[in-house]
């Protein structure tokens, strides 16, 4: 599987528990409510670093800048804005190195 279609389908699937968990739980309130209102996009970031690192490589430019990119953009709290900015980094991380 290439890194986009593993970035796509934890992108999918995170944006998809969320709509289940917004569908079918109650809302939070007091203080964990502005925990989770912050958790997708940075939840995102570490899965998909966790993903394509794997257990047996050290992260490469490409990782940190996406990661870098990912979380510069977490307090807009815009999950597509978020991979976006992940893929773009990765790119341009990939050209550089």
């Amino acid at each position: 599987m290439s890194a986009a279609a593993l970035v796509a389908a934890v992108a999918v699937i995170t944006v998809g528990s969320r709509a289940v968990s917004v569908a079918l739980l109650p809302p939070p309130r007091g203080a964990l409510a502005g925990v989770v209102d912050r958790l997708p996009a940075p939840l995102f970031a570490v899965l998909a670093i966790a993903t394509l690192l794997g257990s047996d490589h050290a992260p490469g430019p490409g990782v940190w800048l996406a990661t870098g990119a990912a979380l510069a953009t977490v307090r807009r709290r815009s999950l597509l804005l978020t991979v976006a900015a992940g893929l773009a980094g990765a790119v341009v991380g990939r050209t550089l190195a």
